[in-house]
């Protein structure tokens, strides 16, 4: 778990204000540190166009998420026995670092410049604005079958396959002079398949393609990945069979087919748990944005004059076009 950095002990007590969220504030300490916090973790997860985007959207948004943590946190106090929840996060904190016992955990919080306050502060940031979240809005959104069962409808395209043939190719290419003689090659390379010759051999023959060293053997492919004269002959044929030569306009292709697939469609039972669960990302978006206008709505958040430009994007100010 990766953890904002402490502040340095012996911080001064009377701290600049930016924002008073109801009974509670953020300082200039916080925020910069929450700056600092979230920077890095932007340049290591981004680079070039995207790093730069990024980079502005957390500017735009740190201080709203800032006091929307604030508000849900609050209203943890109605819904949760925090002082339970502070020990069962500090004893999976525990558990996932391996630190067994207090002493070791005392060791390494004094190595991070922490207090044991600073870490339960941490972990309930980090953790109980989501359970708020989960337990105010995820919990209450519902799914019926018949919404399932119409999403499938409209995303059937989604959960289909479609068919496959998997072939081996010899190919003789041509210029327009040369167009009738190479035909008759091809021609006479079929008629010796057909008296029972090798296609592998063949392939090794004649073949003038790259796929010559894998003895023309092509992955399974689409119809909508072949050339549309050689996709309509291959899907002709059974596996075992062999084409006459297909021109492209530049070359005439034998193909032999060794395997085909039909079109699969999976059922609604084997794509419902998918289904289910984009129907409620579906619904918790304008649920999820809905709850936080009305808690910011009825708290009272005051910023600080010098910090209103950091303001850029909130629950009752979305970001212009969204």
């Amino acid at each position: 778990m990766l953890l904002a950095p402490a502040r340095e002990a012996g911080a001064a007590i009377v701290e600049e204000i930016v924002a008073k969220v109801n009974n509670r504030i953020i300082t200039k300490s916080e925020f910069e540190e929450r700056g600092q916090f979230i920077i890095g973790q932007v340049y290591r997860e981004h680079t070039g166009a995207e790093l730069d985007r990024e980079l502005k959207n957390a500017q735009d948004t740190m201080l709203a998420n800032m006091v929307t943590e604030l508000l849900l946190i609050e209203r943890a106090q109605s819904l949760l026995d925090i002082d339970k929840v502070r020990k069962n996060l500090v004893d999976d904190f525990k558990k996932q670092q391996k630190i067994d016992t207090d002493e070791a955990m005392e060791a390494m919080l004094k190595e991070q410049k922490m207090t044991r306050k600073d870490l339960e502060e941490q972990l309930i940031r980090l953790t109980v604005p989501q359970e708020v979240i989960n337990y105010e809005v995820r919990r209450k959104i519902s799914v019926s079958d018949r919404q399932v069962k119409e999403y499938y409808d409209q995303h059937v395209k989604e959960y289909t396959t479609a068919p496959t043939v998997t072939l081996r190719e010899i190919v003789l290419f041509y210029e327009p002079v040369t167009r009738t003689e190479v035909e008759g090659r091809a021609q006479g390379v079929v008629r010796e398949f057909k008296g029972g010759a090798d296609f592998v051999d063949l392939v090794q023959r004649y073949s003038e393609a790259g796929t010559r060293e894998s003895g023309g053997l092509l992955d399974p492919l689409r119809d909508d990945e072949l050339q549309p004269e050689i996709g309509r002959a291959a899907f002709a044929l059974e596996a075992g069979e062999i084409s006459d030569p297909i021109d492209t306009g530049k070359s005439f292709h034998i193909v032999r087919i060794e395997a085909k697939t039909a079109r699969q469609v999976k059922s609604v039972a084997e794509v419902h748990d998918v289904i289910y669960n984009a129907i409620r990302e579906q619904k918790f978006k304008p649920r999820y944005d809905a709850y936080l206008k009305r808690v910011w709505s009825d708290a009272h958040v005051e910023i600080a004059p010098k910090y209103e430009n950091y303001l850029i994007v909130s629950p009752l100010k979305p970001k212009p076009g969204a």
